[in-house]
């Protein structure tokens, strides 16, 4: 299988876990050593600000709220779009930011869109392609809105949830013989 570094895996409605019911996950990282992802839509209710005093005594100017990177705890990361600070590179305008020098200078600045996570996702070799042919995961193109965009929680997963059923249906489909409204069918 190819590289699913900066896809969407959205969860579909039987993925019942707990950990990812209804989640929409950014894929960071992919490869034969599994793959690692950050949830986009589940945020927490500790502030950045708060956490940071934690982490370094570097200024922090970010007001936004933590999100849950994961059921794997671990090191914070930030998902931003400013590549001077990338520690990885996502997609276009994509990036990870795991080091704590590139962390401070996120934070102590309010230039671009960042978000700050505490843990995040792991599969092992094999695994996330499993759970695909599964069918436990839709897969979509993930985009800079997904990650900094206004969606609460829920209308992201619907949305992208949404993205990845047309693109499924173009697939097998002449985008000539799908109706406008599928109602009319």
């Amino acid at each position: 299988m190819n590289s699913l570094r900066g896809r969407l895996l959205i969860a579909t409605p039987g993925l019942i876990d707990p950990n990812f019911a209804r989640t929409v996950v950014l894929v960071a990282a992919h490869g034969d050593t599994g793959a690692l992802g950050l949830i986009l839509n589940r945020e927490l209710e500790s502030a950045v600000v708060d956490v940071w005093r934690q982490i370094s005594s570097e200024p922090c100017l970010r007001p936004e709220k933590m999100r849950h990177g994961g059921p794997i705890s671990g090191t914070l990361m930030a998902l931003h779009d400013l590549r001077p600070h990338a520690n990885l590179m996502v997609a276009d305008d994509l990036y990870v930011a795991t080091e704590l020098n590139a962390m401070e200078a996120l934070a102590g600045s309010a230039d671009g869109r960042v978000q700050f996570y505490a843990g995040h996702a792991g599969w092992g070799p094999g695994q996330l392609e499993d759970e695909i042919r599964e069918g436990s995961w839709l897969l979509a193109p993930a985009a800079p809105d997904h990650v900094f965009g206004s969606l609460d929680p829920h209308a992201l997963w619907k949305d992208a949830a949404t993205l990845a059923g047309r693109r499924e249906v173009h697939s097998l489909v002449e985008p000539r013989h799908i109706p406008e409204d599928p109602r009319a069918n």
